[in-house]
């Protein structure tokens, strides 16, 4: 099973990858555009007793850039961060990065570069159909792969991947969240869109549907449409017929945003709510006036999170790189580190098997995304408490956390 190529994501070409000022080396890099830099924590040889490699495979530009930027600068912050503490066991962190741009023949030979240099883990794109090949590569050599927010469950054994984790808050959680959160605001009747682009908003729409019409909801109608679309005869069938309690967007910009701009201007004024694919707020200014939009995330990135070190986190994150990250996943940039240095101080190695059944044992992790708890058949968290978030005055504002009461899973 693999998820279908992913769109470029346009609406989102104004985040840029900030690499001025991290801990460790990057690298050698053809992809066009692809930026380098050198950091402190470089001046200790590859592999060093002195030092830990932790090789990175992932994008700074090309559909995945604006998703994989958040988490890998925050991954850098939160090297620093333990490496002024001592770093993993004593060695120093070395971030060793190959930036890929979206080149989706390049993740295998990236992996194999950064193994064969020394690497001890490996972190991946937040896709699978995209990190798989890099992940494989990985499973082959008993290197523990960790990506910082798939959220997907087949990233881990149901994907072929014994030692692959997600730091991702899983789409089962995600989306039961969605569905509790609207009935429980008394919103009982739903139309879901579907963007057919991606697994996981397929997924999303299918779970929030099950646990909607399980509690009690009704589903008035389902449309599907894909990135780049126009929804507006979709638009036009909703305000011809009874109008829905909520509408479900499984969507991602800008392809999502098109269609919140399309119901609204089409005169469809329900609630609408989506998951982490329509988080950010880069995208609300093209509709003034938007109001009853709901995102279920990571965090709030925003400065109102009820989690100090987030907000801390995230004030950090600016005054490294200019601006506010762009979507509340760059939080499992810092967890995936964390869970790293976790697992080896209770594996006490660096073999992939080792570290992977430490994950699973070592029962909750108190990271910077969550309470987070891996098991034998499950590489990512669907408990994981998460953030419902609304826009207000054209940015999103914090207004519960909430855990998913009942995990429902697609299928």
């Amino acid at each position: 099973m693999s998820l279908p190529r992913i769109a470029p994501l346009a609406g989102l070409a104004g985040v840029a990858l900030l690499l001025a000022g991290c801990v460790s080396s990057a690298q050698e890099e053809p992809a066009p555009s692809a930026e380098t830099s050198d950091g402190a924590a470089g001046t200790q040889p590859s592999g060093s007793a002195e030092t830990v490699t932790i090789g990175v495979v992932m994008a700074s530009s090309g559909f995945m850039g604006p998703i994989d930027t958040p988490p890998l600068n925050a991954m850098k912050l939160e090297a620093e961060t333990l490496n002024a503490a001592g770093g993993i066991g004593g060695q120093q962190i070395e971030l060793k990065v190959i930036d890929t741009g979206t080149n989706l023949d390049r993740y295998a030979s990236a992996a194999t570069e950064l193994i064969s240099g020394g690497a001890e883990v490996l972190i991946v794109t937040c896709d699978y159909d995209v990190s798989s090949p890099a992940a494989l590569v990985a499973e082959t050599e008993n290197v523990l792969s960790i990506a910082p927010c798939i959220g997907d469950p087949i990233y881990g054994p149901a994907g072929g991947l014994e030692n692959g984790f997600s730091m991702g808050s899983g789409t089962p959680g995600e989306a039961t969240i969605q569905a509790e959160f609207a009935y429980e605001q008394g919103w009982t009747s739903a139309v879901l869109l579907t963007d057919t682009t991606l697994k996981y908003t397929q997924n999303q729409c299918e779970i929030f549907e099950k646990r909607f019409t399980e509690l009690g909801g009704t589903i008035v109608s389902k449309y599907d449409y894909q990135q780049g679309d126009s929804v507006r005869e979709t638009v036009s069938a909703v305000a011809a017929g009874e109008e829905p309690a909520v509408i479900a967007n499984c969507g991602y910009s800008p392809g999502g945003a098109t269609v919140a701009k399309e119901m609204r201007d089409g005169g469809v004024n329900a609630p609408i709510i989506s998951g982490f694919g329509m988080d950010g707020d880069f995208w609300t200014g093209g509709i003034p006036g938007l109001s009853d939009y709901y995102v279920v995330t990571y965090a709030a990135k925003n400065g109102d999170d009820p989690n100090p070190a987030v907000n801390e986190a995230a004030d950090a994150y600016e005054a490294a790189y200019g601006e506010r990250p762009s979507v509340g996943a760059f939080v499992a940039g810092h967890s995936t580190l964390q869970a790293i240095k976790a697992a080896y101080e209770e594996a006490g190695s660096w073999d992939g098997d080792k570290l992977t059944a430490a994950l699973e044992t070592m029962g909750e992790l108190d990271l910077m995304a969550g309470p987070t708890k891996f098991t034998e058949e499950l590489h990512i968290s669907v408990e994981r408490p998460m953030r419902v978030l609304q826009v207000k005055d054209g940015k999103l504002a914090f207004v519960e956390e909430r855990a998913p009461e009942k995990v429902t899973f697609a299928g």
